[in-house]
Formats: C-alpha cells, structure tokens, sequence
C-alpha cells in the first residue's frame, strides 16, 4: 500500500471517527432529552393525580417551583406564610400558630411538605410562590360548589388573621399591623374569583 493511499484511509478513518464521535454526542444529549421530558411528564401526572388539576401550565409551573405531590399540602399555607413575613420578620408566636396549623392539616406525615414550609419560615418565599398559590386557588376553587368555594375562603382567611393577631399589641389593640393588614387585603383580593364568590 502506497504512502498516500495509506494516509488518505487513516484521513478517512479519523473522519470517520470523529463523525461517530459527534452523533454519539448528539445521541447522548437527545437521550437526556428525552429522559428529562419523561420525567417531567411523570411528575405532572403524578402532580395532577393528587392535585385533580387538569392545567398543564399549572402544572408545570408547579413542577418548576420544586412542588411534588408530597409537597402540595405546604401550597395551602402560603398565605398564612405572607402574613408572618408582613413585617420583615416571622416571630416566635406567628411560627407556633403556623405550626399548629401545620400539624391540624396532618402535615407532620407529610415531611417534603413540611421541609418545604420550613424553609418558608426561615427565608422568605419569593413572588413565584404567591403566583402559584393564587394561580391554584383558582383553580381548586373554580372546583368547588360556590358554597363550599365561600367556606374555604372563609377558613383561609380566619387562619391568615390569627397569624396577624399573633403577635399583636397591648390589651388588643392595633393587634394587625398596616402591613399585615394590606397582605390580609391581598388574600381576600385573590380569592374572588368572581362576584357569585365574596366574602
């Protein structure tokens, strides 16, 4: 075989090689597609089989935000979660009356979602989380029969207010902050859905 015969088959066999190279890459990388996508579509299965949402976006907003179905109960104290941050801080009593209600959901057998509400309390939720929360009380509540839509408004709200109350002032007085006042507001506000729907 002659020299340039000889160079020009390993030209082509190094061609050759870095082709394979390539599409195993390519392989590679729609395989992790691929696996990604499997797994997102099973997390929102399993997420709209524990939640009954049929929203896809919803859905994977959620997904997104790090909710499973483990995690969802923690959606429903995002509000009561607000009101504690109202002030810039979330004090010793307003900690122990979320807890309480934490564990009154049945939370404690429920640890994602309790971790998930841990973390709330020790740094504050971003304006994500309170999205998703009304984005899914719409949702749930859109589910509901408009009395039972009105009495869990009502639930929703009389927990957010002892949260409020429960580091207030003296002897009753001035128990709710402004600030806390103005997120009680923002509750009500995402709760009327429409005006068959008040409080």
């Amino acid at each position: 075989m002659s020299q340039r015969i000889y160079e020009a088959d390993a030209l082509h066999r190094r061609g050759q090689a870095l082709e394979d190279e390539f599409f195993y890459q390519v392989d590679a990388k729609l395989r992790a597609g691929l696996r990604a996508q499997m797994k997102r579509e099973e997390a929102r299965e399993k997420l709209r089989l524990s939640t009954g949402i049929e929203d896809i976006e919803l859905l994977d907003h959620l997904f997104d935000a790090g909710v499973t179905p483990s995690s969802i109960a923690a959606l429903a104290l995002v509000p009561v979660v607000f009101v504690a941050w109202a002030d810039g801080s979330v004090t010793t009593a307003e900690r122990q009356v979320i807890f309480s209600s934490a564990l009154h959901r049945g939370m404690k057998g429920q640890p994602e979602a309790f971790n998930l509400l841990m973390g709330w309390l020790e740094k504050r939720p971003g304006k994500v989380i309170w999205d998703l929360w009304k984005e899914y009380s719409d949702v749930v509540h859109s589910s509901l029969t408009p009395k039972l839509a009105e009495t869990l408004q009502r639930e929703i709200l009389r927990s957010a207010t002892v949260v409020a109350e429960a580091s207030g002032g003296r002897f009753g007085r001035d128990s709710i902050s402004v600030a806390e006042q103005a997120v009680l507001d923002q509750i009500t506000d995402a709760m009327l859905l429409d005006d068959s729907r008040t409080l």
